[in-house]
């Protein structure tokens, strides 16, 4: 039985839709699942009003189903239907599912409508209206956006601070440059690489001292990353010291931050890395070589020539060039 609601929409059908259509309101989980379904292979958008009233269902499949349809069918109607199986009422996969698909579905214009969702107590989904945020880039988010950085909420402060290197045009903002010493590792990881898109004169600082401090490998390996963004000479000093960090990956990105800026006196420390375990290693090492005219610098690639990885011989090659030229 088609709710009177639904008439109008229900008689603008193709016949096609309007079996499945009729079956999103029968009281069997089965048949409500299969009408769905079904309205997801015909991919119809005269088939939305159904498919946005299916997102109430109370089977965690049809409401699933449902929303990877309006996904497929990425009607601009749904979205703020969709933003409601963010909640978290809703089950995990639900809400991922959804979120997946406004990330696709969302623009400008829904800018005011997402501020107004963070205003709500769920967590979960100011959580995800902060990664949607991200989609739009809108720096007038900012002040919305910013309330969060003081989250008691690991996630919110997590996402917050990921969202602000999204915003257009932003260089400076101040608040956000706490949470590099947060108590959340995750925070502060996210943190090294949003300061990667700040301008202010504190930020190098705080990478330097994160790369070299942190008690988190990978804060320290997000903190190079960050630092091979910004790829300032005056760091040089502190990469040199990371490049014989105890973990590879930070070596690893601290050779590559280096590399533009490599000196001579580096040259002893970096041609040990071209036995590094990790090949990873001893391609950066080989490459940051490249940058050093020296005859020991020649000689070590020389003898990288005969590495194990393709990766590190063609690395060394490529250096040797360079020093040849």
């Amino acid at each position: 039985m088609i709710p009177n609601t639904f008439s109008l929409a229900f008689e603008a059908l193709d016949d096609e839709l309007k079996g499945p259509a009729e079956m999103v309101f029968s009281e069997s989980d089965e048949d409500r699942l299969v009408a769905v379904v079904s309205l997801q292979h015909l991919c119809d958008e005269d088939s939305v009003p159904f498919l946005i009233h299916a997102l109430s269902d109370t089977s965690d499949d049809v409401v699933f189903t449902a929303v990877t349809s309006l996904w497929e069918i990425a009607s601009q109607e749904a979205v703020i239907p969709l933003i409601d199986c963010l909640r978290d009422s809703k089950a995990e996969r639900i809400r991922q599912e959804a979120l997946n698909a406004l990330k696709e579905l969302v623009n400008q214009d829904h800018l005011m409508k997402l501020l107004d969702y963070l205003d709500e107590s769920d967590i979960k989904l100011q959580a995800s209206i902060l990664v949607l945020l991200r989609k739009i880039h809108d720096v007038q988010a900012l002040p919305s956006v910013a309330i969060f950085l003081e989250s008691d909420h690991e996630v919110l402060r997590k996402e917050s601070v990921m969202t602000l290197r999204y915003l257009n045009q932003l260089t400076h903002f101040p608040p956000a440059l706490k949470l590099a010493s947060d108590s959340s590792v995750n925070v502060r990881k996210e943190t090294m690489l949003t300061l990667a898109h700040l301008d202010q004169p504190d930020v190098i600082d705080i990478l330097e001292s994160s790369l070299l401090n942190d008690d988190s490998w990978e804060v320290r390996r997000n903190a190079a990353q960050a630092l091979e963004r910004k790829s300032n000479p005056s760091t040089s000093t502190s990469l040199a010291v990371a490049i014989q960090d105890k973990h590879w990956q930070v070596r690893k990105f601290a050779l590559r931050a280096l590399q533009p800026h490599v000196l001579d006196e580096f040259s002893p420390t970096i041609i040990s890395l071209l036995c590094d375990e990790y090949s990873d290693v001893r391609k950066e090492a080989a490459l940051a070589l490249g940058g050093i005219d020296s005859e020991q610098a020649k000689a070590a690639l020389s003898q990288s020539l005969n590495d194990t990885d393709i990766e590190v011989r063609i690395a060394s090659e490529k250096s040797l060039a360079r020093l040849q030229a």
